[in-house]
């Protein structure tokens, strides 16, 4: 949860002008002993107190050239299931992908997959 600038500030001030403690302080404004330590350090780094940005997540497993690949081998084969893509995927070098990131790479793409071959129809399989 963000807490707002001005708690920030207000804590950070009265453990600077004050003679409390900085479990004093935190217990005082509600907040861990450990926020208010990154807040101390964050205004010592930076002058202020104002989050840091983002630096983003995980980057997508399949790559550019994962995808062109991917495209390849269903304009080849449109029945290829996602785990088989998967280890084409690694067998051709790209980082490994699981079955469901391969789907996500499809949707991306705008295609649907099937996930694995249809075994038996459900309509034989009660014969």
């Amino acid at each position: 949860m963000a807490v707002s600038l001005d708690l920030r500030r207000r804590a950070v001030a009265a453990y600077e002008h004050g003679s409390d403690s900085l479990d004093a302080v935190a217990a005082r404004f509600a907040v861990g002993r450990a926020s208010l330590v990154r807040w101390l350090a964050l205004k010592r780094d930076t002058g202020g107190l104002h989050p840091r940005p983002s630096i983003g997540g995980t980057p997508f497993a399949v790559t550019e050239a994962g995808m062109g690949l991917l495209r390849s081998w269903l304009a080849d084969d449109p029945s290829l299931a996602q785990h088989v893509l998967a280890t084409r995927l690694v067998e051709a070098g790209q980082p490994p992908a699981s079955q469901q990131t391969v789907g996500r790479a499809l949707a991306r793409m705008g295609l649907t997959h099937k996930k694995s071959r249809s075994g038996p129809s459900s309509a034989s399989a009660r014969t």
